[in-house]
């Protein structure tokens, strides 16, 4: 999903203390210049900077409802994406079909495994979901498959929709005759984001998720072995501390990494006993 860049709360505040400031003196100094020192000057500086800040209030406000509509659209989409990923593949062909019909003038004739077949202008075109995870390539063989269906199905064309990227011997491949067509990953988010924007339910959901996966993730980030020489080093350190100074803020410490480099140890015998039960057994 799309990144952004987000600064911390303080950063914010002092930026926002900063542009009050600077726009309270200007609008004050602007005003003075021009009248001097008097009550008319202090009325107009005044009124100049409280319609700085609406003015600023109002840009702040669209550019955050210009964000959110980017940011649902993207979401929407990369969540569209990944239940086509699972869905039978009939049906992702056929979503996929209706979706470019609500954009190109194109008419569905027939569905099936392969694809739908669809006809564009007078031509045959044979539309096919690749249900390929992201990080996999579309491989030359991929792009075969499709010529071999789209010859079987008399069509002109071929247009494979691919949410993962593509190499080059499959770009290759794609200028034999049937001639293959690809729509892109991006180009499929900001089709499916253009017409199922993410909405507040899908939203949260997804932050529950990523609340769990964070949460699954501690356990094993705390007790991956190669922290088990650090946590190690730190309770001697944090020991002999303590034998210098008697201060028992240094033994808790000491006694919780001598604990946690154990653990980690632990984890690992656990880890490479399973492994060598499951390779005897193969």
């Amino acid at each position: 999903m799309q990144e952004y860049l987000q600064k911390t709360r303080l950063s914010g505040l002092l930026d926002g203390l900063g542009f009050h400031i600077l726009s309270f003196a200007f609008s004050f100094i602007w005003f003075i210049f021009l009248w001097g020192f008097r009550l008319p000057a202090l009325a107009g500086g005044t009124a100049l900077y409280i319609l700085i800040v609406l003015l600023r209030k109002k840009i702040r406000d669209d550019q955050v409802t210009r964000k959110e509509k980017e940011l649902r659209a993207v979401i929407g989409g990369e969540l569209a994406l990944e239940r086509l990923l699972i869905a039978p593949p009939e049906r992702a062909h056929f979503e996929i079909a209706m979706l470019l019909s609500l954009r190109y003038s194109l008419m569905l004739l027939q569905t099936g495994k392969d694809g739908v077949l669809c006809d564009v202008k007078g031509k045959k075109l044979l539309i096919c979901f690749v249900q390929h995870a992201k990080k996999t390539k579309l491989t030359a063989d991929d792009v075969l498959d499709m010529q071999r269906n789209t010859k079987l199905h008399n069509a002109d064309s071929g247009l494979l929709c691919i949410p993962c990227s593509l190499s080059p011997e499959a770009q290759e491949q794609a200028l034999e005759d049937p001639p293959v067509h690809f729509l892109s990953r991006e180009t499929l988010i900001a089709l499916f984001g253009e017409v199922n924007p993410a909405s507040d339910s899908q939203l949260v959901m997804l932050g529950k998720r990523r609340k769990q996966r964070l949460a699954r993730n501690i356990g094993p980030r705390i007790l991956h072995e190669g922290r088990a020489k650090k946590y190690a080093c730190y309770g001697a350190l944090l020991l002999i501390m303590y034998q210098f100074t008697h201060l028992i803020y240094h033994a808790l410490p000491g006694l919780i990494c001598v604990f946690l480099a154990a653990a980690c140890r632990c984890a690992r015998k656990k880890q490479n006993t399973l492994t060598d039960l499951f390779s005897s057994h193969a």
